[in-house]
């Protein structure tokens, strides 16, 4: 087993209380993205909200999983069309996995990050030993701004090493 998103539950996580619930749970959610597993988020739809981000205030996110292949490059983005587009709002380059502080990072949100009631929070790896392979977890997240907000621009997401 390789890592996946634990905090916030990405769709049909097992982490998830709905997708225990109404027993839709991939428990191959570790494996890598390839022809059956596809981008973006796995090929799945949207859920409901599993979680809240407050911009200017750091999300913390949670990993499960052991097999970090050396680290590598983490990014961690938001989606405002379901998966269409992706801003990235925190990279983690070289060390993803190797510095993490029990199992998961504070990711920084931007400030003026725009409020939604429904966004994609992703998180995606390219490991840093082994066979190079990219991975994705998605979470269906609010996102709640009281102060300034501003158009979301930001490079987009780094999508390499898929069949």
């Amino acid at each position: 087993a390789h890592v996946e998103m634990k905090d916030p539950p990405p769709r049909h996580s097992q982490y998830s209380k709905y997708y225990a619930d109404n027993d839709d749970v991939d428990y191959n959610m570790k494996s890598p993205l390839g022809p059956i597993v596809s981008y973006p988020c796995r090929s799945f739809s949207a859920g409901p909200v599993q979680g809240t981000l407050t911009a200017g205030r750091p999300f913390h996110v949670q990993f499960d999983g052991v097999a970090t292949h050396m680290g590598g490059d983490c990014q961690f983005a938001i989606s405002y069309d379901n998966g269409t587009t992706f801003a990235v709002i925190w990279d983690k380059l070289s060390s993803c996995f190797l510095d993490t502080s029990g199992g998961g990072y504070d990711v920084p949100i931007p400030e003026f990050l725009p409020a939604s009631k429904h966004a994609v929070f992703a998180w995606t790896w390219i490991n840093g030993l082994g066979s190079r392979e990219y991975y994705m977890n998605c979470a269906d997240v609010r996102i709640e701004n009281y102060g300034k907000q501003e158009p979301l621009t930001a490079h987009q997401l780094l999508v390499v090493n898929l069949p």
